[in-house]
């Protein structure tokens, strides 16, 4: 019989971050509670290898700041809330901590399955770090790329870029192509 969530014991992040469970399967913890990922989809990879490619060549110039695929964030320590982006930027110098402190960049490919969750749940949890300053939400079913950047300490939505167009991303510090970002992904 399913435990209901609340007789579920809580985890804090560290107890979350030393916790096995004997599988391969990723997980995320959502207020306490363990949430399993799931394995991405072929264009999700495919986009996600070609994103670290391009940011790293946009920081190459500008290091300790690096691209990390797969780092984990501290949304809410108290809460117990930690969340695994597909990709961050971070110019903090590295240290062996299993998280990204202070990230700058927040990376979602957009999956049917985590789409919703992404657009209402975790672009406001992100834009609640004070480290970060640009969000992006990349599609994985279409050509399409929805970008927030913090102006004064406000967050401001860009209408998507679609097709083959470009963005600047003050980040990474030049501009941004859709054409890199899908290249070899079937879209």
């Amino acid at each position: 019989m399913a435990k209901r969530l609340d007789e579920i014991r809580r985890m804090t992040i560290e107890e979350f971050l030393a916790w096995d469970d004997g599988t391969e399967t990723r997980y995320e913890l959502e207020r306490g509670v363990p949430v399993a990922m799931n394995p991405p989809l072929t264009p999700h990879v495919r986009i996600g290898a070609n994103l670290t490619v391009l940011v790293e060549r946009h920081l190459a110039d500008k290091r300790p700041c690096r691209a990390m695929p797969g780092a984990g964030l501290v949304i809410d320590r108290a809460e117990g809330t930690f969340y695994i982006p597909d990709l961050v930027v971070t110019c903090e110098e590295p240290t062996s901590a299993p998280y990204v402190a202070e990230p700058r960049l927040v990376v979602e490919i957009l999956s049917p399955s985590t789409e919703r969750l992404d657009k209402t749940v975790k672009v406001p949890a992100y834009g609640r770090l004070p480290s970060v300053q640009e969000i992006w939400l990349v599609s994985a079913a279409r050509r399409w790329v929805l970008v927030w950047r913090k102006v004064e300490g406000s967050w401001i939505a860009h209408l998507p870029y679609e097709a083959d167009a470009s963005f600047p991303s003050p980040v990474l510090g030049g501009e941004v192509r859709l054409d890199e970002i899908y290249d070899l992904s079937g879209l």
